[in-house]
């Protein structure tokens, strides 16, 4: 009787693909810098998840923490790892043990991104698309990584498997920055080049995405910083000031810079030009505005030391 009565009232759980793949996203936000953030918020303040929520959004407002894979100065994070690796200036075929090393610091696990990445394209997209992002942040610090890096070091796999990734991406146009690649790519054909390359010839964000295995988030922070770069360009400014204003690698901006004076001349891109600067205009960089003033104010600062030297006692 008894044992009946508690039957009836627990609940059966049937753990199918979709609750596995919920409670799966549950553990993985566990493990974040978001969540760690938001719980210390909660049991310091005694505030509701919601409360927690718009604290972090501002703060992710306010400081510039949301600095994509392109930045190499960013600090050592959470899912990266540091590498010694092959200097970029190296030739080809010079013996490894007599070329130049660099550290480089890579971006193994990009937490939440990879899992959407996993989920729309698979193990192969996942590792195609942390194959991309890896090879362009060691060229971005200076150094390239091999085949035998990315298949021993970081992907686990075997050269063979890395060799037909890389091919898949030449049939889609696409360059990947490595050692045994570096004499048959020029400066601007990584995939986030390429990626505002296809979004000037008028594709949209989701089928870039599903092209170079990235999430749609990814896309559009690589127009974003494009359309940053472009307004940048516009008020003259050289690389590297743009470098400095908008937290990317130099490398990065003069890439974007080489595009976007390719594509200005080209009456087919007008229409997504014209998209991207109002873009920029409607997300002015506020890093700019303090970077112009400060300038302007040296300039009147420098002008007003010359008057007093040049003033008679």
């Amino acid at each position: 009787m008894y044992a009946g009565w508690f039957s009836l009232e627990v609940p059966v759980v049937i753990r199918n693909q979709d609750i596995e793949r919920k409670f799966r996203r549950q553990r993985l936000d566990a493990k974040s810098l978001d969540n760690l953030f938001r719980r210390r918020i909660e049991e310091g303040a005694n505030c509701s998840p919601f409360v927690s929520g718009a604290i972090l959004q501002t703060v992710k407002e306010v400081y510039p923490l949301d600095l994509d894979d392109s930045d190499p100065e960013r600090r050592f994070g959470l899912g990266q790892i540091k590498l010694l690796v092959v200097a970029a200036g190296e030739p080809a075929g010079k013996a490894l043990e007599q070329c130049q090393k660099v550290t480089v610091t890579l971006t193994l696990d990009a937490g939440a991104d990879d899992y959407q990445t996993r989920i729309a394209h698979g193990v192969e997209g996942l590792r195609r698309a942390r194959l991309l992002r890896m090879t362009a942040e060691a060229r971005d610090q200076g150094g390239l990584l091999t085949y035998e890096d990315l298949a021993f070091r970081l992907l686990n796999c075997g050269v063979r498997t890395i060799v037909r990734d890389v091919q898949a991406f030449k049939r889609r146009d696409i360059e990947v920055p490595s050692r045994g690649q570096q004499q048959d790519i020029g400066p601007g054909l990584t995939h986030r080049v390429q990626a505002v390359r296809l979004f000037l010839q008028g594709l949209e964000a989701n089928e870039i995405a599903r092209r170079l295995y990235h999430t749609l988030a990814s896309i559009e922070n690589y127009v974003t910083t494009f359309a940053r770069v472009a307004r940048l360009v516009d008020r003259k400014h050289v690389d590297e000031e743009i470098a400095f204003i908008i937290r990317r690698s130099q490398y990065l901006v003069a890439a974007y810079r080489q595009l976007y004076l390719d594509a200005s001349g080209k009456k087919a891109y007008s229409r997504r030009l014209a998209e991207i600067r109002a873009r920029a205009d409607k997300n002015r960089d506020p890093f700019a505005a303090d970077a112009a003033k400060s300038g302007c104010d040296e300039q009147a600062s420098n002008s007003r030391d010359s008057q007093k030297k040049g003033a008679r006692p």
